[in-house]
């Protein structure tokens, strides 16, 4: 049961993150909007199935996968923003 909440909270992190892309214009919106609900999102997604599943399963993995997504998806926004400023991409209006 309790297991239920954080799974949900990141599952609607994930949702809005996804809307984010679809409804801004800018890249570095878009980024903005897939880097913070990918990071809040996967993270409680994932600590929600580690207190559903429980820690002798797989829980070691993905506290590894958790660390892996909180250290590549800045870097990973980061890189796509710098790509697209060194092209002088601008908003649309």
């Amino acid at each position: 049961m309790i297991s239920g909440v954080p799974l949900f909270v990141g599952l609607f992190f994930l949702w809005l993150g996804a809307l984010g892309m679809l409804r801004f214009r800018s890249p570095y919106c878009r980024l903005q909007a897939a880097g913070v609900a990918d990071i809040g999102g996967v993270t409680l997604f994932l600590l929600g199935l580690i207190l559903h599943s429980g820690w002798e399963a797989t829980g070691g993995i993905m506290i590894a996968l958790i660390l892996f997504l909180l250290f590549t998806t800045p870097l990973g926004t980061h890189a796509i923003a710098k790509s697209a400023f060194v092209r002088r991409v601008r908003e649309r209006k």
